[in-house]
């Protein structure tokens, strides 16, 4: 998947299934007490843009991400940095090598925008559904 951040192009591969047990294991607990601030990713069912929807609700997890520890923290940030690399002219180069982001232009909310569309992409089908989406033609169970 490629995208751009503050005119920097981004290429983020899938996280390994293990980093995705890992990351999810961490994001699971955090995201359960904000499913009412996620009410703009149901839109995404709708033909709306998740990555949109990600970042209007990156502020809160921001604040969130602040009340973990900084294992829990690096849990989640390191293995999705990890699969990011950015056009540098006609080189793609990793963003984040041996625990140390490698670009000083990339302040928190472009790590966190990073973050978020790295977890969209792979975790996006295992993340919960707001609580109220049902798939089409069929209700929500019960």
């Amino acid at each position: 998947m490629e995208f751009e951040i503050n005119g920097n192009t981004y290429r983020a591969s899938k996280l390994s299934v293990f980093d995705q047990l890992k990351v999810s294991r961490k994001l699971l607990p955090l995201m359960a007490g904000m499913m009412a601030d996620f009410n703009g990713v149901r839109d995404v069912s709708q033909g709306g843009n998740i990555y949109e929807a990600l970042e209007k609700v990156l502020p809160k997890v921001a604040d969130a991400l602040a009340d973990m520890s900084d294992e829990d923290t690096r849990a989640i940030i390191n293995p999705c940095l990890s699969v990011v690399a950015r056009q540098n002219g006609n080189v793609w180069s990793p963003v984040f090598t041996s625990g140390e982001l490698m670009f000083d232009d990339i302040n928190l909310m472009h790590m966190l925008q990073i973050v978020g569309r790295v977890v969209g992409d792979s975790l996006g089908n295992f993340l919960p559904a707001p609580p109220d989406s049902g798939t089409v033609g069929h209700p929500p169970a019960a």
